[in-house]
């Protein structure tokens, strides 16, 4: 007998739990709009509720699988992260499953028609406009560089700034600056708006900061402490990377800055892993690692990895001293239509002696969708779309200036090398190509290789005879070569002059031969020729200054020293003779002891020549009467002098005795 208690069960069905448009809004809004706005960067907006009702069974397969939205990084704590969670996911699915309950518009709250990119981000203080460019209907890929110039004024600190492309045939760019001529000349030089080819040398990234623009990318908020130093009437260089798109585009950027009036309180360093000297067969995998142990304590503040289309995954780790390891980010399934700048939620504090090492993955066969040949062809370094990179930039911060400065020298003549070995990669193509034979001979000097340099400048030379530049790019190595080549220099720089008697670099190189035979007024009338000439001349006006100090018009030379500063900061390093003048000069009219204090300590902060550096300090401090601190400071000068060096350690040890006695050193007439 069945129990009286035990009855069937009836099952109810439960109705699935609905969900209205609100509850997508803020997904969307986080993670869609930036380009799913009209005239956004993606094919189409989803601003509105009826947009997506349009295209619902789309985007549910496309979060599901998480195609979209694109967020490469499969590890890594990153600001901005557009990776739906498994419940967004099932939200939007759940919503579309009941029947897109909601108003008919939910248009995200602050989100600015005419200022696309950052829906939060208010008006610029300055607006710079892209010179207007045509770009072919099809055709390979276009990297054009645009050089625009900052408005004169005094400078200022970028606490933030946006890139709006105007244009989805633009699929990335990068952004630098450059203080000197050699970007424009070379813009000028080609009859189209911007020029092709690689970006100049003299042109780089400010103060340690990315600055570009890739689709989907949101302006940061203004920050004093991401901030960077921006000069009026120097250079902004954009690097486009365009693809046609069947039909004529018609492409000009703007880049919005916002300003501030304080320099951020940690000044980064940006590092540099990778290898130019890539050589991936047709039809192989493989891979490419790089690595550095940084000698000096440090936060990561963000990462870029870059590369093109053969790469297939990228992984970058810190392995710390005590041999445990972290990963900064790794990348499974690389697509170079998508690369970002990743920055960290928190910095990644990093002990000295921990190595950061990189791995990227290649393959060069059929069986990578992405490969752009087929059939596959052999791939080398180069900046195109159809070679190959394979770079990490990392962004970090030091625990001092010290630190900051030890770990700038050391990765910037390490990327130099690998730089060197680039250009060689890309001369082999093009081996009669101006620009990279320039940039070749400058890594050489830069390396304090001169012998190395004076091939490429020669060649040059030969193709351009009627330039005063390669002429005088010659005598640069030439000179640098030693006394013995000085005058074989001398006739490079003299025929640059003859065939353009106002050429900026030549009159003030024949500045500097006058000072080494002692004819001060010669000199000074050649650096003044060249300022003339050329005002952004930073190299010449911090000459012009050290003469008119030693003519005792300090005040004139001073207010020269600071420009120079302020438009090329790396000079601070070679101005112990301006501080000695300053401190010591033998006219007590042209002593500036609080000045030559305040740039002896920014100059001993920089400086390679350590015991040059701290000897001027030293010579700076008594001459402001603070002679225990000199004697202290002129002691650490005699440590740090060469033991060869008699000359200038016995200098030191008289100076230090004049302060032992209260007495300021004074040069002689």
């Amino acid at each position: 007998m069945i129990p009286a208690l035990l009855v069937a069960a009836t099952l109810t069905a439960v109705a699935p739990q609905e969900v209205r448009s609100a509850d997508v809004a803020s997904i969307v809004q986080s993670r869609c709009v930036s380009c799913h706005q009209p005239g956004g960067d993606a094919p189409f907006s989803l601003a509105t509720i009826d947009d997506l009702r349009a295209r619902a069974k789309t985007i549910v397969a496309v979060t599901k699988s998480r195609y979209m939205p694109p967020w490469k990084p499969v590890e890594g704590d990153f600001v901005g992260s557009r990776r739906l969670t498994d419940r967004e996911i099932e939200t939007i699915e759940r919503w579309v499953n009941t029947g897109m309950l909601g108003e008919s518009a939910f248009a995200p709250s602050g989100l600015r028609r005419d200022r696309l990119g950052s829906p939060s981000m208010p008006d610029p203080d300055l607006e710079i406009n892209l010179p207007a460019y045509t770009l072919r209907a099809d055709g390979p890929d276009v990297f054009r560089n645009f050089v625009v110039r900052v408005p004169d004024g005094a400078t200022r600190w970028v606490r933030a700034m946006q890139f709006r492309p105007g244009n989805r045939a633009v699929h990335h760019a990068n952004i630098r600056v450059d203080a000197t001529p050699a970007s424009r000349r070379l813009d000028d030089e080609d009859p189209a708006p911007g020029y092709e080819g690689i970006i100049a040398r003299s042109a780089d990234f400010p103060d340690g900061q990315f600055l570009g623009w890739t689709p989907g990318q949101l302006a940061p908020a203004p920050s004093d402490e991401s901030a960077w130093r921006l000069r009026g009437g120097t250079d902004l260089v954009v690097q486009l990377h365009l693809r046609p798109s069947g039909a004529i585009e018609h492409i000009a950027p703007v880049i919005d800055l916002y300003f501030g009036d304080r320099a951020p309180s940690r000044t980064p360093v940006m590092i540099r892993l990778g290898k130019q000297d890539l050589d991936i067969p047709a039809g192989t995998t493989g891979y490419i690692s790089d690595s550095f142990v940084l000698p000096v304590a440090a936060g990561v503040l963000a990462i870029q990895p870059h590369a093109h289309h053969r790469a297939r995954s990228v992984e970058a780790t810190a392995t710390l001293p005590d041999g445990s390891r972290r990963s900064l980010i790794r990348i499974d399934d690389w697509d170079m239509n998508w690369q970002d700048r990743y920055v960290y939620a928190a910095p990644v504090r990093l002990p000295a002696g921990t190595r950061l090492s990189m791995t990227y993955t290649f393959d060069n066969s059929i069986a990578n969708p992405r490969n752009p040949d087929r059939p596959p062809v052999r791939a080398r370094w180069g900046w195109r779309s159809s070679d190959e990179m394979a770079d990490v930039w990392l962004q970090v911060t030091a625990n001092s200036d010290d630190d900051r400065e030890q770990l700038a020298r050391e990765i910037s003549r390490r990327m130099l090398y690998e730089d060197a070995n680039g250009i060689a990669v890309l001369l082999e193509r093009e081996p009669d190509h101006v620009n990279l034979r320039n940039d070749a001979a400058r890594i050489e000097m830069a390396l304090g290789r001169p012998d190395k340099a004076l091939p490429h400048f020669e060649h040059v030379r030969k193709l351009q005879p009627a330039s005063a530049a390669a002429w005088f790019n010659e005598g640069t190595a030439l000179e640098g070569m030693g006394r013995a080549r000085w005058s074989d220099a001398a006739a490079r720089y003299a025929e640059a002059l003859r065939l353009d008697p106002n050429y900026s670099p030549a009159l003030n190189n024949s500045g500097i031969a006058s000072l080494k035979a002692g004819r001060i007024d010669d000199a000074r009338l050649a650096f003044e020729r060249a300022v003339k000439a050329d005002a952004t001349n930073a190299d010449a006006r911090a000459n012009l200054g050290l003469t008119l100090i030693a003519a005792a018009r300090s005040d004139e030379g001073l207010a020269h020293i600071r420009e120079a500063i302020d438009r090329k900061p790396e000079l601070l390093g070679g101005l112990t003779s301006h501080v000695l003048l300053l401190a010591a000069h033998h006219d007590p009219s042209a002593r500036r002891p609080a000045e030559a204090l305040a740039l002896a300590q920014r100059v001993a902060a920089v400086s390679a020549d350590r015991a040059g550096a701290l000897d001027a300090l030293a010579v700076s401090q008594a001459a402001t009467g603070d002679f225990t601190a000199a004697v202290q400071t002129a002691g650490a000068a005699l440590a740090a002098a060469p033991a060869g060096n008699s000359e200038l350690r016995d200098a030191i040890r008289e100076r230090i005795a004049l302060y032992r006695n209260q007495q300021p050193f004074v040069l002689k007439q």
